[in-house]
């Protein structure tokens, strides 16, 4: 679908450029999802990931589930592989998404309707998030109720170097993500580094609220500037809803096995065959991989974990 579309300007007669995301809504998507992820699944070009639910003791509340197959892309992690976004698959496109950015079906997911939002040129993942990628974010956070997510690197659990933002669209009825309740407490104490700044709409520019919060939460966290710095000085992780913008912090990609993305901070685990059997064994104590791969807190836990 062209984002070209002119309408007629009745002051002058001219043509002007039509908001992009202007015919698009949350009806709209959810609708073009579930077509396009059938006709994918029926051609093989979306191809689900099986998955069985555990329930470890020392979860803390996260959902864990275990990869009953390997990962198509983590069977040989170091192997050079042809950039799978340049151009994606257009199978799985649901449509142009404004100027720089497309919009497509993960081809490898857990959960159903989980949607990429890619740049369409060779932007870096390691690289600054820009005022287009907050214009594409913000439009699609405002049609698309959801969990945003952002894997810096492959630090951070990014198993891609082309940039790409990813949404889990909610569920209805459901949470979103398994520790939404806890996240979502105002004063909420975590036993890892973040910054949690509200995102209050009230000057009508979401896009222009997020690159701004971007900003300083990598600035107060040590991870530089864009006026400074080529790129960030450090991997993190971004987790936002259309209430909060939160950063994260990494040092490092796994522990016990066990690789980490921004979903593990929502609390979303993914266990595989080089998980660790003995940290299983000992209930999966999920916290403690998650301070490993993040970093210390500022400040001492006070409150008590979901689980």
């Amino acid at each position: 679908m062209s984002m070209a579309m002119d309408k007629e300007d009745a002051r002058g007669g001219k043509t002007a450029p039509r908001h992009p995301w202007a015919d698009v809504d949350g009806h709209w998507l959810a609708a073009r999802a579930q077509a396009v992820g059938t006709t994918a699944l029926e051609q093989g070009a979306l191809c689900p990931m099986p998955t069985a639910l555990l329930h470890p003791p020392r979860a803390a509340g996260a959902e864990v589930r275990r990869l009953l197959r390997r990962h198509p892309r983590g069977s040989s992690p170091h192997q050079s592989q042809a950039n799978p976004f340049l151009p994606p698959d257009q199978r799985l496109v649901l449509r142009a998404w404004g100027p720089a950015h497309t919009l497509l079906l993960n081809k490898y997911p857990v959960r159903p309707g989980h949607l990429l939002l890619i740049t369409n040129g060779d932007h870096p993942q390691s690289g600054w998030l820009g005022p287009e990628d907050w214009r594409a974010a913000a439009a699609l956070l405002e049609r698309q109720e959801g969990l945003l997510f952002f894997n810096s690197g492959p630090v951070a659990g990014a198993s891609q170097p082309h940039r790409h933002l990813q949404l889990l669209p909610k569920r209805p009825g459901q949470p979103c993500f398994p520790w939404e309740a806890w996240i979502n407490q105002p004063e909420g104490v975590y036993p890892w580094q973040l910054r949690k700044t509200s995102l209050p709409k009230r000057d009508g520019d979401l896009a222009a609220t997020m690159g701004r919060t971007y900003g300083q939460q990598l600035a107060s966290l040590g991870l530089g500037s864009v006026n400074e710095h080529s790129e960030p000085q450090g991997s993190y992780n971004l987790l936002i809803t259309s209430d909060w913008f939160i950063t994260i912090p990494r040092q490092r990609e796994e522990h016990q096995g066990v690789n980490i993305n921004a979903l593990g901070f929502a609390g979303m685990v993914l266990v595989t065959d080089r998980t660790n059997p003995a940290w299983l064994a000992a209930g999966g104590d999920v916290l403690s991989v998650l301070q490993a791969v993040g970093e210390a807190p500022s400040a001492v836990l006070k409150q008590r974990v979901p689980g």
